[in-house]
C-alpha cells in the first residue's frame, strides 16, 4: 500500500512477499519518505532450501539467485530513510524454526542497523545482545537487561549524529553506554505483536517509522 505524509512525500508498506515490492519501491523512487515491513524476512533462499527436497537444494538456489532473488535485505540496507519491521511472534510461515529465534525478519533488522549504525551494531557485544533480544517477545526483559537506560544520554548522541548511515554513531562509548543507545535504536525500529502470520494486523501496531526529530523535538 501506499500512503500520503504531511511532508509531500509517499509512505510504502508491505506485508510478506509483499516486503520486497516496498523494499524495490523504497529504492526507486526518491519520494517514498517512509517505509513499513510487515511479517516479512531478509532474504528468500533460507526459507525455500528447507521447505524443497534435500537433493533440489542446489537446483532451488539456482532458481531463486537467478529468477527469483528477493533480497529485502540488500535492498533496505540502501535505503536511508524512515524506516519500521513489525515482527510477528507466531509467525508460523517466515521462521526457520518455528519460534520468534527463527523468524528471518530478524536478520532483515541487524543488516538494516549494521549498515545505518556500524560502530554500534557490528560491535560484538551489542550483536550478541541484540541476539539476545530478538530471542524475546517482550520488550520488557529486553528493557531489564538494560538497568541503566537514559533517554536523555540516547538524545545527546543523536544531536551529534549525522545519519543515518552514521559510521561514528556510538564509536567512542564504553560497552554499557553502547548498549543503552543499541537498545534505543534497536526499539525504534521493531515493533513486537502477538499472532500468526495471517493474522489481521491490529491498528494500534500501525505505527509511523520513527525519525531523529521525534525525539529531539521533544
Amino acid at each position: 500500500a501506499v500512503v500520503s505524509t504531511q511532508s509531500g512525500h509517499y509512505g510504502r508498506d508491505g506485508w510478506s512477499i509483499g516486503g520486497y515490492s516496498a523494499s524495490y519501491l523504497a529504492n526507486a523512487h526518491s519520494d517514498i519518505g517512509n517505509v513499513i515491513i510487515d511479517a516479512s524476512f531478509d532474504d528468500i533462499l533460507p526459507l525455500a532450501i528447507p521447505r524443497m527436497p534435500d537433493f533440489l537444494a542446489s537446483v532451488t538456489e539456482n532458481c531463486c539467485r537467478k529468477y527469483f532473488n528477493l533480497n529485502n535485505a540488500a535492498l533496505l540496507t540502501k535505503y536511508q530513510g524512515p524506516i519500521r519491521l513489525i515482527r510477528r511472534n507466531g509467525d508460523e510461515i517466515i521462521s526457520t524454526n518455528g519460534h520468534a529465534s527463527g523468524n528471518r525478519g530478524n536478520q532483515l533488522l541487524v543488516a538494516v542497523l549494521q549498515s545505518r549504525y556500524p560502530a554500534l551494531f557490528k560491535d560484538d557485544e551489542v550483536a550478541n545482545m541484540v541476539d539476545d533480544w530478538l530471542d524475546q517477545t517482550s520488550p520488557t526483559p529486553r528493557r531489564l537487561s538494560v538497568p541503566r537506560y537514559d533517554l536523555e544520554f540516547c538524545k545527546d548522541q543523536l544531536r551529534k549524529s549525522v545519519g543515518p548511515p552514521d559510521n561514528n554513531l556510538g564509536k567512542d562509548l564504553d560497552r554499557d553506554e553502547k548498549l543503552i543507545l543499541s537498545y534505543y535504536l534497536f526499539s525504534k525500529h521493531l515493533t513486537d505483536c502477538e499472532g500468526g502470520h495471517n493474522n489481521p494486523l491490529y491498528r494500534k501496531y500501525f505505527k509511523m517509522p520513527w525519525k531523529k526529530s521525534d525525539d529531539l523535538n521533544h
